[in-house]
């Protein structure tokens, strides 16, 4: 099985070069490693032509957020042929022996899962609360991931997942409009929808925890917005669809304790209207597999 190792990455050099470093020293190495710079000031691309010339690099030329550059590494590593991606951000660090579990779980599955993700730990290399995979309530699930030596979960982050490029061919790229946030749960979510997803905890990867954003700013919007498209989007009983009183609930609270805790209360109100319209009123462009190539779609400026 072919494996790409994909990254993507925006002015942080110097955990870009830790995560590289971590992937270079797998024992059983990526076939290629797709760095897709979103546009750097840092040298950050200057430095990785420099130390990892065998890195492929791709160029966006603008700041696409994770969701454009996941999008393109996804369609790169698909042109290639490659059998699998291997997805994860500029500050997750591969620790040694990660990959190898991964490759043989999805190559030795009798029913091939739609992903197969490393667990996520902290610096100190207990599981990280930032990143704690939905676990699926599916007992068949649960049954053919536990024959892998996992467990079974129905999302997970763009650190450490191992996706099969055969499913991923057969759905549009990852919504490259969310930019930030929820668009890995979201992705995820579909590939395992047609399979499952399974977690090995023997596969680490490790990641900082994530900072307790006080005042979110402008990304309120972001997080409003692109909530609101994941539920949306997913057809499962559980999204606010079914339970739209709850979701209300939860997302007016947040709003409630932004405003309270916003230096800016002019770009609080309008991030938050702003992200309730367009959560409502409008959906993510669905751009499929080659039109990212071809040019029929563009993203960015």
């Amino acid at each position: 099985m072919s494996v790409a190792a994909v990254v993507v990455s925006y002015n942080r050099v110097d955990l870009l070069r830790k995560c590289l470093t971590g992937l270079r020293n797998q024992d059983r190495q990526p076939d290629e490693i797709i760095l897709i710079d979103n546009g750097s000031t840092d040298a950050s691309v200057a430095m990785v032509r420099q130390e990892f010339p065998a890195v492929s690099v791709y160029e966006t030329g603008a700041n696409l957020g994770g969701a454009g550059g996941f999008a393109w590494g996804i369609e790169r590593a698909l042109a290639a042929g490659h059998d699998a991606a291997w997805l994860m951000d500029d500050d997750a660090e591969p620790l040694p022996g990660s990959l190898r579990p991964l490759v043989e779980a999805m190559e030795g599955a009798p029913s091939r899962p739609g992903f197969v993700a490393s667990l996520v730990v902290n610096p100190a290399g207990e599981p990280n609360k930032g990143h704690l995979p939905d676990q699926s309530s599916d007992i068949g699930r649960q049954l053919k991931a536990s024959a892998l030596g996992g467990v079974a979960v129905d999302s997970a982050s763009f650190v450490g997942v191992l996706i099969d490029l055969k499913a991923a061919a057969s759905m549009p790229l990852p919504y490259a409009d969310f930019f930030i946030w929820f668009d890995d749960a979201e992705y995820t979510r579909r590939l395992s929808r047609g399979a499952y997803g399974v977690v090995l905890p023997q596969s680490r990867i490790s990641h900082p925890e994530k900072q307790n954003q006080k005042d979110m700013g402008g990304r309120l919007y972001y997080f409003i917005r692109n909530n609101l498209w994941f539920h949306r989007l997913d057809p499962s009983p559980r999204t606010l669809l079914h339970n739209p009183v709850r979701w209300g609930a939860g997302m007016a609270a947040t709003a409630i304790v932004q405003g309270l805790r916003a230096s800016d209360r002019r770009l609080w109100l309008t991030s938050t209207f702003k992200g309730l319209t367009e959560g409502l009123f409008r959906t993510p462009r669905t751009i499929w597999p080659g039109q990212l190539l071809n040019e029929s779609v563009r993203i960015g400026r």
